[in-house]
């Protein structure tokens, strides 16, 4: 079961312009290579007949979902010195300190553990 936090980042990085634009690209970069490799032949000989359309929109639709788990993924985890997406708190995984932190705010170190400290977002 996904977290209220995971949730809102996974909303948050959906939501965001600049990394759907980036999904984007990136699926059509990859995806135009690949359908060059599987079906090249059938493109440029036009023979449109033999072309699987079906094959063809998953390889573009791969790269894409790729491209955004990894964005959710990079932008779940809470590393020192990294923005906040979301306001959340944060409970440090060493000492249990807990902290409020605001969107798009630094991600400090812990003021119990200093740099040692790694953060979990917490209810």
């Amino acid at each position: 079961m996904l977290s209220k936090y995971s949730k809102k980042i996974i909303i948050e990085t959906l939501c965001n312009s600049h990394t759907m634009l980036q999904a984007i690209k990136i699926s059509v970069v990859v995806g135009t290579i690949l359908n060059i490799i599987n079906q090249g032949d059938y493109i440029f000989n036009m023979m449109f007949e033999h072309i699987n359309y079906f094959k063809m929109g998953f390889t573009y639709l791969v790269p894409f979902c790729v491209s955004t788990y990894t964005a959710i993924s990079i932008n779940m985890k809470l590393k020192i010195g990294d923005i906040t997406m979301i306001s959340t708190n944060l409970t440090c995984k060493l000492c249990q300190n807990s902290l409020q932190i605001e969107k798009k705010s630094i991600i400090p170190k812990c003021p119990e553990c200093g740099l040692l400290g790694k953060w979990k977002a917490s209810k």
